[in-house]
């Protein structure tokens, strides 16, 4: 069969190809850099390997490379794994230190690798490849979690820019540690991969069994999440200290693209202004109108900064049954977009995927110390004020 037959086929079946999927990604992130900078130079943007991965992907259906097996009981292929891109002769930079118990998980792994550090990046590359897969993102090369023993876990990340989720964890484990987040065991970059090691929290995604409880069910669980992020926002903001990750990495908005702050932003006006910010020439006059309804204009105290988790949605929300068959929540992960931000912020963020058309009654059940009920002025104002940056 030719390779133009191939795709002439996936049509018929209404699916795009790897090919079409592939450029699709890439479109994507192109736009989000020229909203970033419209001015930018597109070629720098590309992947360095986009032509090869291409030509690969556009090959006909009956040559596409085999399956690779792992030592798990889901197969992936190996070009839809951000495990191939590791290379094991690659030096390895440890960024954070990796714990004693990620040092004893790779020390027995090979019986042919150099002495640590030396045999290091292929002591890493061999945990790994026999590692189970836990989450893969759609475009798995870029992202995937995956569980490496009964305890530990590894998140590899492409091309990280910033350590927000280890310096929250972290933070976290000395100043909160009871709030139910994973432990930060270590993080290196190989390969161009960032490889974040952290404690395996054994339970299930909310989103898996949200569809099966009752109301009674639902609204005991979102009493749970309030207390923990109750509990979670009771720490302390030092005045005039950077909004944001906890280690100075700025503030991230996410909407359709995620937008880092350029300068520390150190105040409730400056944050304003960063959200009001637009790569769109013009509208002066509608944020100058936006600001003059601004509720920070009639709340004289202002809102308080808090510390945020700034993705609460059911899957990063886990849950367990207890002894009497009750479903508690037992951890939070993602916490890549978190940091001190305005109270009222966890609720926008709380609501990022709400559409006019929703059908899930998750945001029927929000906890309510970050519900858009407790704050539906500035609630609000954002989505009228997310129409210039969306």
């Amino acid at each position: 069969m030719s390779g133009k037959r191939a795709f002439e086929l996936e049509a018929q079946h209404g699916r795009q190809s790897k090919a079409a999927r592939f450029n699709v990604h890439v479109l994507k992130k192109l736009q989000a850099a020229i909203t970033e900078d419209p001015e930018i130079n597109l070629v720098e943007r590309l992947p360095a390997d986009y032509t090869q991965r291409l030509m690969e992907m556009r090959k006909p259906l009956e040559s596409s490379p085999k399956k690779i097996k792992y030592n798990q009981p889901d197969s992936v292929e190996g070009d839809e794994d951000i495990r191939r891109s590791l290379c094991p002769s690659d030096p390895v930079e440890i960024v954070f230190p990796l714990s004693d118990a990620v040092e004893k998980l790779i020390e027995p792994v090979s019986q042919t690798a150099e002495v640590l550090p030396v045999g290091l990046s292929q002591r890493l590359f061999e945990v790994l490849e026999n590692s189970e897969i836990l989450w893969k993102a759609p475009f798995a090369r870029q992202k995937g979690v995956f569980k490496c023993s009964a305890e530990i876990v590894v998140k590899a990340v492409r091309n990280m820019e910033h350590y927000t989720e280890y310096t929250a964890l972290q933070y976290l484990d000395r100043h909160k540690s009871n709030i139910p987040a994973p432990k930060p065991l270590g993080l290196v970059r190989m390969s161009g991969i960032t490889l974040i090691f952290m404690s395996y929290m054994g339970s299930a995604p909310l989103g898996e069994v949200w569809h099966t409880l009752d109301s009674c069910q639902k609204t005991s669980l979102s009493n749970q999440l309030n207390t923990i992020l109750e509990d979670l926002r009771t720490l302390p903001f030092t005045e005039g200290s950077p909004l944001g990750g906890v280690a100075g990495e700025g503030c991230r908005d996410l909407r359709r693209h995620v937008r880092t702050s350029k300068t520390p932003i150190t105040s409730l006006e400056d944050f304003e202004t960063f959200l009001f910010a637009s790569s769109h020439p013009g509208g002066s006059v509608f944020v100058e109108f936006l600001r003059r309804l601004s509720p920070s204009l009639t709340d004289h105290t202002g809102p308080r900064i808090v510390f945020t988790h700034g993705d609460i949605r059911p899957d990063n929300i886990m849950v367990e049954l207890d002894e009497n068959k009750k479903y508690i929540v037992s951890g939070i992960l993602d916490w890549e977009y978190s940091g001190f931000y305005p109270d009222y912020y966890e609720s926008v963020r709380c609501t990022n995927c709400l559409s006019p058309y929703e059908e899930d009654d998750w945001f029927l059940y929000l906890p309510e110390c970050v519900s858009p009920n407790t704050y539906a002025q500035w609630w609000l104002f954002d989505r009228v004020r997310e129409t210039r940056v969306v």
